[in-house]
């Protein structure tokens, strides 16, 4: 029970960081401003994504015994 809210508290720090990851990023000069819709779901999903990719490797890296 513990191990599933680490994981889930991991997943959500993960996409929180991939989010803010992203936002440093400068994309005026690559979106338009009819797409916008597009972009913050392109956004979303690139951010669940690295989240997801970050998430799993620090709970497979920690999981890791020598």
């Amino acid at each position: 029970m513990s191990y599933q809210i680490i994981k889930t508290l991991v997943y959500v720090i993960s996409v929180m960081l991939s989010m803010w990851g992203l936002s440093c990023f400068n994309f005026d000069n690559v979106i338009r401003k009819t797409k916008l819709r597009e972009f913050y779901l392109f956004f979303l999903i690139a951010s669940l994504v690295l989240g997801y990719l970050l998430g799993s490797f620090i709970l497979e890296f920690t999981s890791i015994h020598f």
